[in-house]
């Protein structure tokens, strides 16, 4: 038992109103057990305020002792998804620069092959053809066709 310098309030108004239960028996005992545990004793007005006061104090500090409880749990729910997600935006951050220098890498061997290929072709004269006046356009099974680009006219 408490000392009486350390009983809570309840637990001292209980005293005072010579209440015959323990606060912990007001507050945690199930509906049917407390309405039948107060129905036992010959309770005035004051007693039985104080009692439905002392469990219904007990009960809201229990709910918010959970509620607090729901709250942390849920913050390192997120913590632990935001760390996640934070790792996901690293990964994909550095496969989209791999992935950058690998294109940027592709389209100057493109353009090396195409200036390649361009300097070889020769007309029925042997002259090179001109890049100003034709391009090397491609099909998806890797023929490779020699083409005029479209004269554009002069705006005077």
């Amino acid at each position: 038992k408490r000392s009486e310098a350390r009983l809570s309030r309840d637990e001292q108004r209980a005293k005072a109103l010579q209440i015959p239960f323990t606060v912990d028996m007001i507050i945690n005992l199930p509906v049917d057990d407390f309405n039948e545990m107060t129905s036992k004793h010959q309770l005035n007005e004051a007693q039985l305020a104080l009692i439905r006061d002392i469990r219904r104090r007990g009960k809201n500090k229990v709910a918010a002792q959970n509620c607090r409880k729901r709250k942390m749990e849920n913050i390192v729910g997120l913590e632990y998804e935001l760390d996640s997600l934070k790792e996901e935006k690293d990964r994909l951050t550095k496969e989209k620069s791999e992935r950058t220098t690998s294109l940027r890498e592709m389209k100057q061997e493109l353009n090396t092959l195409y200036q390649e290929v361009f300097g070889m072709l020769r007309d029925e004269q042997g002259r090179p053809f001109s890049p100003n006046e034709y391009s090397l356009q491609h099909t998806a099974d890797g023929t490779v066709f020699l083409v005029p680009r479209l004269k554009k006219p002069l705006v005077k």
